[in-house]
C-alpha cells in the first residue's frame, strides 16, 4: 500500500494556504497546518477529514522562540515530511520617504527569515522522506510595483536563497520549486484594490483552489523531476 504523505503548510488558514490544505487532503496527504490565528486554524482543521489532519500549530512567525517551538513540536509528532509548502507572508506598503523600521522588520522576518529556518529545520525530517519544498512568492519579482519595494526586496531575497538552498538540499534528493502567482482572489487581494481605488473583480483573479491544484500537481511528480519555477497568471485579465 502507497504511504500517504505528510505536508506540513504555512499560512493555512486563508487565502491560498488554506485552498492548499484542502487539496492536499482530499487527494490522500496528511496535513499539517500552521497558522497564526486560533480561531481561523480551528475553523481551517474543521473543514480537513479527521483522518488526514495531522496536526496543527498556532505560530506567530515573527518570533523566532514560536518558529522554534513549531520545530519542536513538529519533530516530536511526525515521522517524516513529505512535502514543507510555504504559503505565509506578510504585505505592506511603503510610503516614499516614509521611516517604518517596524515594517521593515516584520516584513523580512515573516516573509524571508521564517521560510529559511523552516527549511532548515525540518532538513531532517525532509531528507528520511525524499521530500520537496515549495514557496508561494510572487510575481511581483519580474514587475515593478508601486509603494511596495520593501515587500518587492523580501520576494526578491527568497527567490535568492531558493536558489542557492536547491543546489545543497538536491544533493539530499529534496526538491525545491518555486510558484509565482499572479494576482489571486485571497482577502490580501481585497485589500489591495480597495487601496488603489479599483473595483475588485475576483473571477478576474487567479483562484486559490486553481494554485492549490497546481501545488498539488508539483508534488505528484516522479521522484527524478523537479520543477524549479513556475510563473502563473490569469487569462481573464487579458
Amino acid at each position: 500500500m502507497k504511504r500517504a504523505k505528510i505536508a506540513v503548510i504555512t499560512g493555512a488558514t486563508s487565502g491560498i494556504g488554506a485552498a492548499v490544505g484542502r487539496c492536499l487532503a482530499a487527494a490522500g496527504a496528511r496535513v499539517f497546518l500552521v497558522g497564526r490565528s486560533a480561531r481561523k486554524l480551528s475553523a481551517a482543521a474543521r473543514r480537513i477529514p479527521r483522518r488526514q489532519l495531522a496536526g496543527t500549530a498556532r505560530v506567530d512567525l515573527r518570533s523566532r522562540t514560536d518558529i522554534g517551538r513549531l520545530l519542536a513540536e513538529i519533530a516530536r509528532r511526525l515521522p517524516r515530511v513529505d512535502v514543507l509548502v510555504h504559503c505565509a507572508g506578510e504585505y505592506r506598503w511603503s510610503e516614499p520617504g516614509s521611516l517604518d523600521p517596524e515594517s521593515f522588520d516584520l516584513l523580512f522576518g515573516v516573509n524571508v527569515r521564517a521560510p529559511y529556518l523552516l527549511t532548515q529545520g525540518l532538513l531532517g525530517l525532509l531528507q528520511r522522506a525524499r521530500g520537496q519544498v515549495i514557496f508561494l512568492n510572487s510575481s511581483i519579482v519580474s514587475g515593478t510595483g508601486q509603494g511596495v519595494a520593501v515587500y518587492k526586496a523580501t520576494q526578491h531575497a527568497v527567490q535568492g536563497f531558493t536558489d542557492s538552498l536547491r543546489q545543497d538540499l538536491n544533493r539530499r534528493r529534496i526538491r525545491v520549486s518555486s510558484l509565482y502567482p499572479g494576482r489571486t482572489a485571497t482577502p490580501r487581494m481585497r485589500r489591495i484594490y480597495a487601496r488603489e481605488g479599483k473595483p475588485y473583480r475576483p473571477a478576474m483573479l487567479l483562484k486559490p483552489a486553481d494554485l492549490a491544484r497546481l501545488v498539488l500537481a508539483v508534488t505528484e511528480l516522479p521522484h527524478g523531476l523537479e520543477v524549479t519555477d513556475v510563473h502563473v497568471r490569469s487569462l481573464t485579465r487579458y
